[in-house]
């Protein structure tokens, strides 16, 4: 009971704190253009706010800091950086919400936002399934050798795998990572196994697939799917010893941060040729540019989450949020 009566309390101080001076302003920054369509900014306006576009994925600190003052809202669409210094210039910014489920690698002014009373939400697993699509898509691309294959190299002719023949193992078995498995299985992959810091025994249960340790998942699988988050996870998590665990021929497939492999590691098995790689985020170094691209893939920015399900999906919950946050100060996303 005093457990509730607390909490109850703290959420009711936050409230308060949140919705004071709502008249001040109703202006709702948004950054980039990729989110939020005509119909999400007249939900906005049909609930009472103005919108102003800063139409740059990328803002720098400096045009931050001047659009967001006399804000209410920040809707964050783009990949810039939300800093001390952005929130230290907010002067009238009661919320912000980011179009992604991962947030301190855009906030990272979270904890001075916090302090300031400015509610910050996230779109938690929005574009699960996009970003499953896409791995799988990778999958199937190394596999069939079709990028080797095509007009782009030199390749005529070739006699690939199936992935239905292949070990696959699935590094990360939480949302993205389970539905990857599912979608392996609906096309007709057997021998299927993931690691996992904690044992998931219902996705177990339900996808028939059986746990190992990392090092031996590496050495088993003859191609590995990489669904870690984006944050929290740490630089090297991958290092030479799992990476000289694979099998000549093997294929790694990610759609996590590429720092969360040791690259120097990576890097000497690419150039050997001994392994391939797919990456949803480009290493912009020369020595992995330089290798040839049917050796190491990767889009030129980040496109695993970009189709237009889900960034309809995105777009739909943030708006809400917004709303939810400017008018109440709750919402099931509020992260502080």
């Amino acid at each position: 009971m005093l457990l509730r009566s607390g909490r109850s309390r703290r959420c009711n101080l936050r409230t308060n704190k949140l919705t004071q001076g709502v008249d001040m302003s109703n202006k709702i920054l948004i950054t980039d253009s990729l989110f939020f369509k005509p119909h999400h900014v007249k939900e906005l306006e049909d609930a009472g706010y103005v919108i102003e576009r800063l139409d740059k994925p990328n803002a720098s600190e400096e045009e931050l800091c001047e659009a967001v003052k006399g804000k209410v809202g920040y809707l964050l669409g783009g990949i810039e950086k939300i800093t001390d210094k952005v929130i230290e210039s907010a002067d009238e910014l009661r919320a912000i919400v980011v179009t992604a489920t991962g947030y301190i690698g855009f906030v990272p002014g979270y904890k001075l936002a916090t302090v300031k009373g400015i509610a910050v939400a996230n779109a938690p697993h929005k574009n699960v399934h996009s970003v499953a699509e896409f791995g799988m898509t990778m999958s199937l691309l190394m596999t069939r050798d079709a990028v080797a294959l095509s007009r782009v190299c030199e390749k005529t002719f070739e006699t690939t795998r199936s992935l239905s023949g292949l070990r696959v193992g699935v590094v990360g078995l939480g949302h993205v990572g389970s539905e990857y498995a599912r979608l392996a299985k609906c096309m007709g992959v057997t021998n299927l196994s993931y690691f996992s810091r904690t044992r998931k025994p219902e996705v177990e249960q339900e996808l028939g697939i059986g746990f190992k340790e990392l090092k031996q998942l590496f050495q088993d699988s003859d191609l590995v799917y990489v669904a870690l988050p984006m944050e929290g996870v740490g630089k090297n998590f991958f290092q030479a010893a799992e990476i000289n665990a694979l099998r000549p021929g093997s294929i790694i497939i990610s759609t996590s941060d590429p720092e969360q492999f040791d690259q120097d590691a990576l890097y000497t098995r690419l150039e050997s040729g001994e392994i391939r790689v797919a990456f949803d985020d480009n290493i912009k170094t020369e020595r992995f540019q330089n290798l040839p691209i049917s050796a190491y893939y990767a889009p030129n920015e980040s496109v695993a989450f970009n189709t237009s399900d889900a960034v309809e999906k995105v777009s739909d919950s943030c708006v809400k949020s917004m709303i939810n946050l400017l008018k109440t100060g709750e919402d099931q996303y509020r992260l502080n």
